[in-house]
């Protein structure tokens, strides 16, 4: 099950819980074999309603990626005010991870995404970067050996052998050697965005 539907089912437990008919839903699950055989007779053992809710709503994280889904489909007939509670809760919950995923993305123009960084920008970045510029490196398509013959040929020096490394990426990539592929790169390796957008928004 995804973060986000674990989140929504912790922040509605109670309410879901207190309103279920359980019996109904968990027999759906069983047909849809989200939930086995022995966890049906144990939440039928139950005799306290609230009580075989939350058994319920704790046990669906662990059921697999088709279990939220699943759990919805089961409300919409018999239970359509909390279907639409579960539908209203993703939409907030989508609409969050897309503002988090706009704010970790440095504000760079289509125009600058598209080029090639220029040797300038690259040294400025060489200057800044640290132990994660291996990792850049690597997810920007360069190989270990590659590495290697950088780190080698600029033994005491590691800006040299972090420019060393890009001027050989932009020589291997050419045209697709961007600065969109850069900076993706460098946000995967947790790189301030400040930084990034500094070098790249900068008039060089």
């Amino acid at each position: 099950m995804e973060e986000k539907h674990r989140r929504i089912l912790r922040s509605l437990r109670l309410e879901l819980a207190e309103q279920l008919r359980v019996e109904l839903v968990v027999q759906f699950l069983y047909q849809e074999r989200v939930l086995s055989q022995s966890f049906l007779e144990e939440i039928q053992a139950e005799p306290v309603s609230i009580r075989r809710g939350l058994m319920l709503l704790d046990h669906l994280p662990s059921r697999g990626p088709r279990a939220f889904a699943a759990f919805a489909l089961s409300l919409r007939e018999e239970f359509p005010w909390l279907h639409r509670r579960l539908e209203e809760e993703e939409r907030a919950e989508e609409e969050r991870e897309a503002g988090e995923e706009d704010e970790s993305r440095p504000p760079i123009s289509d125009h600058i995404l598209n080029s090639v960084p220029t040797d300038k920008q690259l040294n400025q970045l060489s200057s800044h970067l640290g132990p994660e510029w291996e990792r850049v490196m690597v997810d920007l398509g360069l190989k270990e050996p590659d590495l290697y013959r950088c780190k080698m040929n600029h033994l005491h020096n590691l800006q040299a052998q972090i420019l060393a490394a890009f001027i050989l990426w932009k020589k291997r990539f050419g045209k697709q050697a961007t600065v969109q592929h850069l900076t993706n790169s460098l946000i995967l390796a947790d790189t301030d965005p400040g930084l990034i957008v500094k070098i790249f928004q900068d008039d060089h």
